[in-house]
This record gives C-alpha cells, structure tokens and sequence, in this order.
C-alpha cells in the first residue's frame, strides 16, 4: 500500500509496497541515540510512492481447470516465464539458452503453491469437480531466481521501479473519454492486470478540476508535451505514459503510444481485435523500455562497501524513510549506520556492484535528492574545510544526498 499523505493525488492501478530487508545497526554513543527506541516502529512506516517497491516480483497466478499433477506442472512452468519476465524486465528472457535448465528443475524452485477457488455463479456446486476453473497460485524461491539470472548474466530489475503516471484518451465513434480515477474503470482493471503481470508501478490522474484546468482532451489526443508534462508535474512520477486508442472501421482497436522519462520520448503503436491487446501493447512497451534502461546485470565477483551520508533527518519519520528506502534497494546486501551527527547520517552498504549502479538505482526513487560534496571555506583562513559532519578522509567513499520533502 502506499501512505497516505503520499496517494492523496494518486490512485495506485498496481499495489506497492515497503519492506525492509537488511538489518539496520546503530552504534552505541551516537548524538541521535532517541532512535533506539522506536526503531522497530519507524521502520514499518511506508515511504513515499516515487521510491516503490513493486509486490509480488516472484509469485503468480494460473488458470487451471484441475489439481491434477501433469496440469500443475504445466502451470509451474507458464508462471516461470512470467516471473524471469517480471524480474529481468525483458520479455526474451525465457529464451535465453542458459535458462533453460531450469526448467527441468522447476518444481525445486517453488516455495509455496495453493489453489484458489474462483467466484462461485448462481447454480454451480459448491465442490470442484473435473474440469472445474480455478487459479493455482505459485511463489518461487526469490534467492534462488536471482542467482540463476546473475550466472546466466541476464540483467535484473530491482524492486525499486520508477513509477508512471498514464494518461489515457478512448475514440469511440467519435466520442472521447479520459482514463481517469472515477472514469473508465473497465479500461483500468484490464491496464491493472498487465501491469502486475510485468511488475510496473502504474498510477492514473485523479482528472479533477486541477486537472482539467491544466489540460484538455485534445492535449492529450494531440501528444502535446509541454501542455502534458506541466498537468503530469503535480504527480511528480517518474515517467509518463500517454495512450489514445480508436476503434478502427473494421471494428478492431488502433492505439499509439508515447512514454516520457528522463528527458526522452518513445513512441510505439499496436493494433488488435479486442481492446484488452492494445492496452497490453502499451504497458508491455513501458515495461520493455523501462527494464532495458534500469536493469543492471550484476557481477558476482564484484561486491564493495558503499557510504551513504543524508542530510535533513530531523525526526524518526526521517529516518525511517532513509532506512527504509536504502534497505529495499536489491544491490544492497547489508546495512548499518555508522555515524550520526546533527540533522545527518551516514550508512554504510555492503553492494553488488559498485557505487555508480548504487547511484543509479537511488536516482529512480524521489527519496534521496543528490547534493554535491560541497566544502566551506573557512572564514578566518584561505584553507577549504570540509562541513562539520563529515571527516575529510571519508570525503572519496561517500554518495552525498539530502532528504526529500
């Protein structure tokens, strides 16, 4: 879920979440000692939505008509490839060669499974007899996913994803509609689905009157950036995806698409039957260029000690937000705190990979802002200083950063 004050403009089409997955050590003696007591607390305060951890990267859902052995590792199989899908962000990676054996051994890589009845209509059994729908559900061993797609050298897609925010027009005969939090919900649910099945945070505007005071239809049926980006700014996601769907002559669906992220435009288009498809075409194309741009392949001989020293922490809510965030980040492998001075923190990581894929992988959240290693100068000599709450000799191993509001 996503904290309140964070999803008062947004309405998530896909669920985030926080977690926290290393350990966070603090050292005895520090200024800010008043942590101690409500660390366990503080670290279940979720973060805000721009840094979101997506759920659910490693477990699936598939349509079964039995519990029967054979059709059980069918599905096993089908929800692999959606998950090294999810996971890697590239949509060619269950072709990939060195994969492949872990096929044979796919039941080894499930944690869990379960069967879920579905919806029961007026005048069926309440048993489930042959033939009858239902979904298996199927977790796979995270660890275990990670470490084949690192030997295989395929990239990884960390829980942190970039969020993006899709403005979505419909042509209908002439009549035009907006995807918005109250309007077209069945477009929703189906965009809904595709999303979680790629692992792509997706949100919709609100399309209240600030925004309809910022941009109209045809903005967004013409593409116009600036006009789009500056009504998509209150949001402050990290991408942008536009989509205007007609219905062609024939009675199938047309749809082109544009994705807006980091100072770039892609376009695509799709045409399909059935609207679901084109709506797929468009979240499939976010998903494939967003993984392509921020999943890292990690080498496994590689592994370095990072610190992280952020400004601005003032309260435990501060640092619970800092903790956490750098906790979630799949890099990171261990975590303490090894100083506290004044309103800043410094934490050290243990990574795969080195300080600039850390770097990265931070810049996809909104929960660090990057502040220069600016030195003050001394007033009463020409000699340059360092600020008071960090020593000079650490200056080389640090990323510096401050808290975002």
């Amino acid at each position: 879920m996503i904290d309140n004050d964070s999803s008062a403009t947004l309405r998530a089409v896909t669920s985030v979440r926080t977690t926290r997955r290393s350990a966070v050590k603090i050292p005895a003696g520090m200024r800010l000692a008043w942590l101690l007591s409500g660390l366990f607390f503080a670290l279940t305060f979720p973060m805000s939505v721009f840094s979101a951890e997506v759920r659910g990267l490693y477990e699936t859902e598939v349509l079964v008509t039995s519990q029967g052995q054979d059709e059980r590792n069918e599905a096993i199989r089908a929800a692999l490839d959606e998950v090294l899908i999810r996971v890697s962000g590239d949509r060619n990676t269950p072709g990939v060669a060195a994969l492949q054996g872990l096929y044979s051994r796919s039941l080894q890589l499930v944690q869990q499974y379960r069967y879920r009845a579905l919806p029961r209509v007026a005048g069926q059994r309440d048993e489930q007899g042959p033939g009858q729908a239902q979904m298996l559900w199927i977790r796979f061993d995270p660890a275990a996913i990670d470490q084949s797609l690192r030997k295989a050298g395929v990239p990884l897609w960390g829980q942190v994803r970039p969020a993006t925010l899709v403005w979505v027009v419909v042509d209908e005969g002439g009549k035009r509609s907006l995807m918005g939090a109250d309007t077209l919900p069945q477009l929703k649910k189906m965009m809904q689905q595709q999303a979680q099945r790629r692992g792509l945070p997706l949100f919709v505007p609100l399309w209240d009157l600030e925004d309809q005071a910022a941009l109209r239809f045809t903005d967004v049926w013409g593409n116009f950036q600036d006009a789009i980006l500056t009504a998509s700014a209150r949001y402050a996601t990290e991408a942008v995806l536009v989509g205007r769907l007609y219905r062609q002559n024939g009675g199938g669906w047309e749809a082109r698409w544009t994705l807006y992220q980091g100072g770039s435009a892609e376009h695509w288009q799709g045409r399909a039957p059935i609207q679901a498809e084109v709506l797929s075409v468009g979240v499939d194309g976010t998903a494939d260029h967003l993984g392509h741009r921020f999943a890292t392949v990690f080498d496994e001989s590689q592994s370095d000690r990072v610190k992280v020293a952020v400004k601005d922490i003032n309260t435990l809510e501060d640092y619970a937000r800092v903790s956490q965030f750098l906790g979630s980040l799949d890099m990171v492998t261990a975590m303490q705190v090894e100083s506290v001075v004044d309103a800043a923190v410094t934490f050290e990581l243990q990574v795969r990979g080195n300080s600039e894929g850390l770097a990265q992988i931070i810049s996809f959240g909104r929960t660090l802002i990057e502040t220069p290693a600016v030195i003050n100068v001394d007033d009463s000599s020409d000699a340059m200083q360092m600020p008071s709450w960090q020593m000079p000799d650490e200056v080389a191993e640090l990323l510096w950063y401050r808290l975002a509001p």
